[in-house]
């Protein structure tokens, strides 16, 4: 009885405390439920000794009890036969009986007082019992929901500081445009390198056209030979004009 006292005093002193060390109070308070379980056995074993032992004390009782009677009995027929000295001795032996019976019947109050005491502290740790039980069950919600609760937290956390995200994309964006932009330098570069090289051709052609037949007129002049006829002329000064016209639209 003395230990199961003690074991609920240490519970009640010391249960703040352990949860408050406990890295998992779900687990901790699991490992009380298991050693009160173990005492909780214990006691019960105590028990079932003590109703044993209980028993033999009553039964012994009885049995002094009886052996009395008995002996009251045998005096009471030494008297009718008047042997009165075998009266004495059977009524010395009902007291000596009596006398023992009277210090079992001690012992079995003073046992009964015991186990009685040990019951009710068997059923008191049986309510303990079931008292953790109930909390754990409503410490153990309130533990996953602490815990579901940290991690949204976390996770929050770590979704608002996205400054160092954004500054990369920022960087990456800036380097994609200017990328982009080069590209475009490149291809406009491109398109007018091919247009102008593309006219220049032309231009080379139909000035060197010209200038053959300029030549060509010239030196027929030196020669003395005739002059070209009309239809020469006027394809010479069809491109005249076809040049001059190319180079104004330039």
């Amino acid at each position: 009885m003395g230990i199961l006292l003690r074991l609920f005093n240490l519970f009640r002193s010391n249960a703040s405390d352990l949860l408050d060390r406990a890295e998992d109070p779900e687990k901790m308070l699991q490992q009380m439920l298991s050693d009160l379980e173990i005492q909780k056995r214990k006691a019960k074993q105590q028990m079932t000794e003590a109703l044993a032992l209980q028993k033999g004390l009553e039964r012994d009782t009885e049995k002094e009890h009886k052996e009395a009677e008995k002996w009251e009995q045998k005096a009471i027929l030494a008297v009718q036969n008047e042997k009165d000295d075998l009266a004495k001795e059977a009524l010395t032996r009902k007291n000596e009986y009596l006398r023992s019976a009277a210090d079992f019947e001690k012992q079995l109050e003073m046992h009964q007082n015991n186990a009685e005491a040990l019951r009710s502290s068997y059923q008191t740790m049986e309510d303990k019992i079931d008292e953790i039980k109930r909390k754990k069950g409503i410490l153990s919600a309130k533990q996953k929901q602490a815990e579901a609760q940290e991690k949204i937290y976390q996770t929050m956390e770590g979704l608002g500081d996205t400054s160092g995200t954004m500054e990369t994309i920022e960087r990456m964006e800036e380097k994609v445009e200017k990328m982009q932009a080069r590209a475009e330098a490149y291809q406009e570069i491109g398109l007018e390198s091919g247009k102008d090289s593309l006219e220049s051709k032309f231009e080379e052609l139909e000035h060197n056209s010209v200038d053959m037949d300029m030549e060509l007129l010239e030196l027929k002049k030196r020669a003395a030979l005739p002059a070209p006829d009309e239809e020469t002329e006027k394809k010479q000064v069809l491109i005249r004009s076809n040049y001059n016209c190319f180079t104004f639209n330039r």
